[in-house]
């Protein structure tokens, strides 16, 4: 299975538009969150049309910028992976919306929250024999989500279902200036930084994951 994955557009239609037409059509597109940057259901609306032409199976969930209007577009549209579990031959995805609080503007929830919603996700997939988990914000302490002042910022709630779970991979972004992958026990966790900037990174799993980090 062959995944392209991209977080954090904020909104950079163009440089979204100039990462799908950088690849082929892949098995799965995934959208970790922040479509915008503080916008609209009908921008995402725009973008996800985009997405389907590139690539028909899109699975995406909303980031901290994004809003719960935006959550409800994802659902409306199918392809929601906040609080909700897909299986797509024999992984089984699931994934959450939004980040640890932080600043009151932003579209948060608490650590428990996060952790009823990964909860949930995980029911509607947990006979799968393997997992992929898409957040929007890295587990805490995974050397992926430290700021620029080398704080980990990551949430603890996924922290803990990467635990339980061992998904084979995660799927993340958020922290701009933490992109890139670690190997956590048998989990791979890929923060593939902003598409904004140009950044994405593509997946092929099989019996194992390798991953790219790529930009245009």
């Amino acid at each position: 299975m062959r995944l392209l994955c991209i977080t954090d557009i904020h909104g950079e239609v163009r440089r979204f538009e100039k990462i799908l037409a950088n690849e082929p059509k892949g098995d799965l597109l995934i959208i970790g969150g922040d479509f915008t940057n503080f916008g609209k259901p009908p921008e995402v609306a725009r973008m996800l049309d985009i997405a389907q032409a590139h690539t028909p199976q899109v699975l995406a969930v909303a980031g901290n910028c994004d809003s719960a209007d935006i959550d409800r577009l994802l659902i409306e549209r199918d392809i929601s992976l906040h609080a909700r579990g897909v299986r797509i031959g024999d992984v089984g995805f699931f994934g959450v919306s939004g980040m640890p609080p932080w600043r009151e503007d932003m579209y948060q929830f608490t650590e428990d929250e996060l952790d009823s919603f990964l909860s949930a996700g995980f029911a509607q997939v947990e006979e799968s024999p393997r997992f992929i988990m898409v957040p929007h914000c890295p587990p805490r302490n995974s050397g992926v989500d430290r700021t620029s002042g080398l704080m980990s910022v990551g949430s603890t709630a996924i922290r803990k279902w990467m635990e339980k779970v061992n998904p084979m991979l995660v799927i993340c972004g958020h922290i701009h200036e933490a992109r890139g992958q670690a190997k956590i026990g048998n989990t791979v966790v890929v923060n593939c930084g902003p598409a904004r900037d140009g950044n994405y990174a593509v997946a092929e799993v099989s019996d194992e994951v390798k991953v790219q980090l790529k930009k245009v």
